[in-house]
């Protein structure tokens, strides 16, 4: 997992375009001119709303080391959280602030072929990394499902860049509708997958990828599942218990109850942690442990990352005390 600075950087909506009747892409600039920071595909921002809400969006645009602007692309979602109304809300011209790019998605170095599948709006982070291979030569597939034609995202990117002859397109009111697994079959031998989508599309090319390697397994939710996966744990204690989280720095010792989170607590002792999400996928609250055993319950990490780090705003502890490097 690769990570930038939280600083925040001021931007101005410069161009709204509409790519269906729920989904608009909305084009950022730096204020008055100031710089950008450089990101990688698989990267996200955090956007910090008007109304005080502050959400995560995968950056769709071209990958770069200089970029002049991001790209986000949006899906208003009628019963949720609120976000997505109010960035849909924004009209070009007013002025926010962003985080810097965050990458828990990025792509691998060693694959021979990357095989890119997405559901719906979670295509926006493999367009991006159909830019990135695109850019450096490298061989990949990007298969796109959606319900209908109308309904899908980002049509106007798919079907216009250079690398459209590597797209194909897969809608549920085909006669024959191809499944992700299909692909996932006839995919070339070291492989590697990177997939984004909803819940019911997550748990398909999950199912149809358990075989293989986990170093070759690539995912993202924008949406935590409505079952947390199962927690890799070597006992059988519950983790819907109170604990204790010591602080190391600040040699501090904060009591965490059974309803409140890691990151809740913190904050209310005055101690800074970046929370986005709160559901374990964007990696904001992502904090180095010391000593302990987490119950680990996000979706962002992968295992040998879990080995030093927690996710705060949704993992818990097995152990009475946890220690963090805070």
């Amino acid at each position: 997992m690769t990570t930038s600075s939280d600083s925040r950087t001021p931007i101005r909506l410069t161009r709204v375009s509409w790519e269906t009747p729920h989904v608009h892409r909305f084009q950022f600039e730096g204020l008055d001119g100031r710089p950008l920071h450089a990101w990688e595909a698989g990267a996200h921002i955090n956007v910090y709303l008007p109304n005080g809400l502050v959400r995560a969006y995968s950056l769709c645009g071209v990958p770069s080391a200089a970029p002049s602007c991001y790209e986000i692309a949006v899906k208003c979602e009628a019963s949720g959280r609120g976000g997505s109304a109010a960035i849909h809300e924004l009209r070009v011209g007013c002025e926010l602030q962003i985080s810097a790019p965050r990458n828990v998605f990025a792509l691998s170095d060693t694959a021979c072929h990357a095989l890119l599948l997405g559901g719906g709006i979670g295509i926006t982070p493999l367009v991006a990394m159909a830019h990135q291979l695109h850019q450096v030569g490298r061989q990949f597939t990007l298969a796109v499902f959606a319900r209908t034609r109308e309904s899908l995202p980002l049509r106007t990117i798919l079907e216009n860049s250079a690398w459209r002859h590597c797209v194909s397109v897969h809608l549920d009111d085909e006669a024959e509708p191809v499944r992700p697994a299909d692909l996932i079959e006839r995919s070339p031998l070291g492989c590697h997958v990177y997939f984004c989508g909803p819940a019911g599309f997550m748990e398909g090319v999950q199912q149809a990828t358990k075989h293989w390697s986990p170093d070759r397994v690539h995912f993202e939710y924008f949406q935590a599942p409505a079952v947390s996966a199962p927690v890799p744990l070597t006992t059988a204690e519950p983790t819907a218990r109170s604990f204790n989280v010591h602080l190391a720095r600040r040699n501090m010792t904060l009591a965490v109850p059974h309803n409140q989170t890691i990151a809740h607590v913190l904050q209310s002792a005055g101690v800074p942690v970046d929370t986005v999400c709160e559901q374990g996928i964007c990696g904001s609250c992502v904090t180095p442990y010391l000593e302990g055993h987490p119950a680990h319950k996000d979706m962002c990490l992968a295992e040998s990352e879990r080995a030093s780090n927690i996710a705060l705003c949704c993992s818990r502890s097995v152990s009475d005390l946890l220690t963090l490097d805070l």
